[in-house]
């Protein structure tokens, strides 16, 4: 058993729950949410992460990985959109304030889900986390959706992240000493390149060896959780109550 799922009694959670619940909040933050809501939501999320043992290093490692997103998002929406200028003296080099605010919100919003995400996988062992992600789009099985076998892949995908995480810095350090490169952009690119080829290359080789191929076809790859208690109940009205708020604001 994955020690994610043990702490703070997290392995009595109803995973298809906790899964719903996430998939609720991102809806009704994408949907709606001003700022003043998304602010109003940090708080409980951030209870969820300090309560999952592991999960705030997992959020300020995905927070690292979405920087470029953010500037990105903070360019687009500061320097493009409509509205008054912050610095007038500089015309139209400067930022708008509604489009600050509005970057803010989305940056916001990309955190939450991050965060959220990250308490999930934490405090959610593997086979039942794709048990719940099945569960929870279960609905979509009547229309033709393999709801099962993406809760595979999706396991598998999860529990590969980390070694492949490891594995590229390994190659990336072997690559580095064998074939010392300058500081320049172009040379980082070129040995980013080599590294991602030599792990695809071993991915490759793993699946020849059939590894991918018996882990999907497992017949016991995702646990199908039991049935919601109380609990998971109430976390499921208040994550869609909320999200319902944010939607209509």
């Amino acid at each position: 058993m994955d020690d994610r799922g043990t702490a703070n009694g997290d392995e009595s959670r109803h995973a298809g729950g906790k899964v719903l619940a996430v998939l609720l909040l991102a809806f009704g933050l994408t949907l709606g949410g001003g700022l003043p809501e998304v602010l109003a939501t940090t708080l409980p999320v951030a209870v969820a992460l300090v309560r999952s043992p592991g999960a705030g290093g997992a959020f300020l490692r995905l927070l690292r990985r979405l920087r470029v997103v953010f500037l990105f998002i903070l360019i687009l929406h500061g320097w493009f959109a409509p509205g008054v200028p912050l610095l007038p003296a500089v015309g139209v080099w400067s930022p708008s304030r509604e489009g600050l605010v509005e970057g803010a919100r989305l940056m916001g919003v990309v955190g939450l889900m991050a965060a959220m995400v990250a308490a999930l996988v934490r405090t959610t062992p593997v086979p039942d986390l794709a048990g719940g992600v099945a569960w929870a789009l279960r609905p979509l099985g009547h229309l033709g959706v393999p709801v099962e076998r993406f809760g595979r892949l999706l396991a598998w995908t999860v529990e590969r992240v980390e070694p492949v995480r490891r594995e590229t810095s390994a190659v990336r350090q072997a690559l580095r000493l064998r074939r010392p490169s300058g500081r320049g952009l172009t040379a980082r690119l070129a040995q980013e390149a080599a590294a991602a080829r030599v792990v695809l290359r071993r991915a490759r080789e793993a699946a020849d060896r059939n590894a991918e191929a018996l882990y999907l076809r497992r017949a016991g790859g995702v646990r199908p959780p039991g049935v919601p208690g109380r609990a998971d109940w109430g976390l499921m009205a208040a994550a869609g109550t909320w999200a319902l708020l944010m939607a209509a604001v």
